[in-house]
This record gives C-alpha cells, sequence and structure tokens, in this order.
C-alpha cells in the first residue's frame, strides 16, 4: 500500500523550480503526494501562488512576510493577506516569524510584522506557519500572548523550551529534512515529539534530505524522512505517515 503524503510547507513557485515544475507535480501526485502547501515569504509570492494553485488541483497556498522580508512589509502587504484569505485555495498565513540567525530585518521590525500577522491568523481562525531561528525566548513570549492560536512551528529543530510551549498551545511541528542529519537537535529529541503532533514538510527547494543532502529538495523526498523517523522512533513508517496525514488534513482544511 502506497503512504500518502501532505508536504505542509514547499517553495514550488520558487525559481528552482521554473524549469520542471510541472514534471515535479506530475510525479509528486503519481506517488503518493494528495496535497503540497506553499508558504509565501514575500508580497509577490501571493498572486504567483494563487495563479499556481488555479492550474494544479494538488496546491494550496499561505500567505506570509518571511522575517527576512519583514523590513519591506506595509500596510499594503495586511490588506492584501485580507484578501488572499477570502480564496478557497488559501489555508492560512505563513511563512512569518522571528530570524536572529541572519538579522536581515531589524529585531524589533520581525517582532511587530510577526505579531500582525499573528492576530490576523487569530482573527480569520486560520492556522499559521511559523519560522523560528536562534530566536526562542522572543517566539515564546510572543506565542504565550496569542490565545487560540492554531498552525504549525516549521522546520522544527527538536528544542525542547519551543516544543512544551507549542504542545500546551495545541500547535504541530513540522518534521523535515533537518531529521536525517547525524548532528541535529531534533534526531536527538525526535522520541519526544508526539506523533499525534507532527506533519511532515520539506522546505523545498531546501534542506533536501540525506542522502539527497546537497540537491534540490522536492516533495517526495519526505519519504527519506519517514523512513529515518520510523528507523529513529520504532514506529511503522505507515503508522508515522497516516498520523502526519490526519494531522495536516485537519489543520490545513484539506
Amino acid at each position: 500500500m502506497s503512504i500518502k503524503i501532505i508536504d505542509t510547507h514547499c517553495h514550488l513557485n520558487m525559481a528552482e523550480f521554473d524549469k520542471d515544475r510541472e514534471e515535479i507535480i506530475k510525479n509528486s501526485v503519481e506517488n503518493g503526494v494528495e496535497f503540497i502547501i506553499m508558504p509565501s515569504t514575500e508580497l509577490k509570492d501571493f498572486n504567483e501562488e494563487q495563479t499556481l494553485c488555479k492550474k494544479y488541483s494538488v496546491l494550496r497556498y499561505l500567505v506570509g512576510i518571511h522575517p527576512h522580508e519583514a523590513k519591506e512589509c506595509s500596510n499594503s502587504d495586511y490588506d492584501a493577506a485580507y484578501e488572499h484569505l477570502k480564496d478557497e485555495n488559501c489555508k492560512g498565513i505563513g511563512e512569518i516569524g522571528l530570524d536572529y540567525y541572519y538579522e536581515h530585518s531589524e529585531k524589533k521590525t520581525q517582532k511587530e510584522v510577526f505579531n500582525n500577522f499573528l492576530d490576523i491568523a487569530i482573527e480569520k481562525n486560520v492556522p499559521v506557519s511559523i519560522h523560528s531561528r536562534e530566536s526562542t525566548e522572543d517566539m515564546i513570549d510572543i506565542l504565550k500572548t496569542k490565545k487560540g492560536l492554531k498552525g504549525v512551528i516549521h522546520c522544527f529543530s527538536g528544542e525542547e523550551k519551543l516544543l512544551k510551549t507549542g504542545l500546551d498551545m495545541g500547535l504541530y511541528f513540522g518534521i523535515g529534512g533537518v531529521l536525517t542529519f547525524k548532528k541535529s537537535l531534533l534526531r536527538q529529541n525526535i522520541n519526544i515529539v508526539p506523533i499525534e503532533r507532527i506533519v511532515f514538510e520539506t522546505d523545498a527547494p531546501y534542506l533536501a534530505p540525506h542522502p539527497k543532502r546537497g540537491k534540490r529538495n522536492e516533495p517526495l523526498y519526505i519519504n527519506y524522512v519517514i523512513e529515518e523517523m520510523s528507523s529513529l522512533t520504532k514506529q511503522s513508517k505507515d503508522i508515522l505517515a497516516k498520523s502526519a496525514f490526519k494531522n495536516s488534513m485537519e489543520i490545513f482544511s484539506l
């Protein structure tokens, strides 16, 4: 029996897929991928992803501004997000969050934009896809103020503090290629992440799992992540896949 997959975080609109996007989608669908969710990182993504969703029935999208681009965010971005959320293919807010590793936008600006998008998500009762890198303390402080928030901590790195906060809030955790990286904290802590709270993702074209590390990631590579999680947790691939599939369907109203 083939495993059913939902890639909950895949930047399929990016230029890395321009030459063979249709082939990637076709191959994914033929091999068990039921849905691919595309998060936005900047305003131009909103319309690009909306157009792709009209062309390919397997695609859905999210609207949001990545912390790297927070300095470029203005009221028109929020207005556009509200407008796109009226589209049945637009399933929530993302990719939003904090990134202090690169700090392409000032921390204050990142926090302001993140807060604003979280408030939109709560107001509209839609899920979020949250980016958190080197920002755990501020991330936790902000999340604790957002009652009624739902969604996914994308590309979960395995931090126990963030895990506890997310579990307490009813959030889910995006498990991707990082799990296959030998020195990753996620690999060490995957056994304390309840399978009732996992979804699978690629973050394609980034973070391809071993043995594809260094190459362009794509939805079907989630199979490597499922295999690795099965090996580390001693849970069957079928059980893990079914749990993640059910969670993804519910979170994103698919």
